[in-house]
């Protein structure tokens, strides 16, 4: 009863007063206002500002949380950088950091530098570290959510069956929850936008490309929590073997290191690039897509190719789960986004069979950090909501 009236309070714009509490969420009065003393003295929430009701009487008092009673950490791990988001209970962002991953294959390094780096962010937004309910880690999948295990994952060679939720527990001391980057990235988005979407695909664009799926406001996980394996759709028949992704599929036309082998092979860069080599390949796609807004028409035509796969790839998944948005995000959105939401829509929508309206296609309310405010939310939900949820804690 306790988190379904913290809930109620901490989703309410503006605050909320006792009564409507009661309206909110079918407890009786007296139980609304023993859980609200409670929280009160807890340092949840606080009281603020008065008004008047509908009928005669005393002004009524309104409730809202206390932004800064409680914290959460995330962390997005990405072959080719780690992001770092603190945020408070409303969601908001605190403390932010990206940095280069270390080598990859070294899960202990990484796993190391992550705990220093949120060690740092703890002491930098100055707060003390009983007030952190826990670390939410997003991550490549496939992994076993359960135990928070990284089963195999294909971009990150040597990170076989790695323990990272005990792994952090350990090197932290905080509670630590592992969930995939993709739903962690749907997940964040939601938050972001408060319930205003109600259906639609996150398209997460990263090392690799990704698909998170919402509907009727709940993120869903598949079976096996490992929902949006969306690379291996097939987009393009008669595509050239680029040794990144099974050929014609969407992972071989829209991962960044897919992109990099194709500039080399058309010569626009100088030498060719290891396609698992995720840190240069991330810099050489920063400089193609500098000189592709530049006017370069080589490299525009690079990211209008990525466009053509990606449109059809979403296409299948509009028609197959009838959502009537997208939305795009990820570490490397925001140097693709203008190119690639100038040209989407109006090759989307002709692919599109029970469309009753224009589709819309939108960038991420977040940005490149939404996968890692994601997995922030999601410990915040794990301790705060009364929603059940299958994401466990060390």
């Amino acid at each position: 009863n306790q988190t379904v009236v913290f809930d109620a309070i901490r989703r309410t714009q503006g605050g909320i007063s006792r009564v409507e509490l009661v309206a909110e969420t079918g407890l009786t009065a007296q139980t609304v206002s023993n859980i609200v003393r409670r929280l009160l003295d807890q340092e949840l929430i606080v009281e603020t500002g008065r008004v008047q009701s509908a009928v005669r009487g005393k002004p009524r008092t309104l409730l809202r949380v206390e932004p800064s009673a409680r914290f959460a950490v995330g962390v997005h791990v990405d072959p080719a950088t780690l992001t770092y988001v603190l945020i408070d209970i409303e969601g908001r962002v605190r403390q932010y950091a990206r940095r280069r991953t270390l080598e990859a294959r070294r899960p202990e390094q990484v796993i190391a530098a992550i705990a220093d780096q949120v060690t740092q962010l703890i002491r930098a937004a100055g707060i003390e570290p009983a007030a952190v309910l826990g670390l939410g880690v997003a991550a490549p999948g496939p992994l076993d959510v359960v135990e928070g295990v990284l089963l195999q994952p294909p971009q990150l060679a040597g990170w076989e069956k790695v323990r990272l939720r005990a792994d952090l527990h350990a090197a932290t001391g905080l509670h630590v929850l592992v969930d995939k980057d993709v739903t962690a990235a749907a997940t964040g988005e939601r938050w972001a936008q408060a319930g205003a979407r109600h259906h639609y695909v996150f398209c997460y664009m990263g090392s690799g490309v990704g698909a998170g799926v919402v509907m009727d406001d709940v993120v869903l996980r598949g079976a096996s929590n490992n929902i949006g394996e969306i690379g291996t759709i097939l987009v393009d028949p008669g595509a050239e073997d680029l040794g990144v992704g099974q050929p014609g599929t969407l992972a071989a036309a829209c991962n960044p290191g897919a992109l990099v082998v194709r500039a080399a092979r058309r010569g626009l860069i100088s030498s060719a690039i290891s396609p698992d080599d995720f840190v240069a390949v991330d810099e050489v796609l920063t400089t193609l897509c500098e000189r592709a807004y530049a006017g370069e028409a080589a490299c525009l035509q690079l990211i209008d190719e990525a466009a053509t796969a990606l449109a059809t790839g979403l296409a299948v998944l509009v028609n197959a789960l009838d959502v009537d948005r997208v939305v795009l995000g990820g570490p490397i959105w925001s140097r693709i986004s203008s190119r690639i939401l100038a040209v989407l829509p109006e090759l989307i929508q002709p692919q599109l069979v029970a469309a009753q309206q224009p589709l819309v296609v939108e960038g991420s309310a977040v940005g490149e950090h939404v996968a890692a405010q994601g997995a922030a939310a999601l410990v915040l939900d794990h301790f705060l909501s009364p929603r059940p949820s299958v994401l466990l804690m060390d």
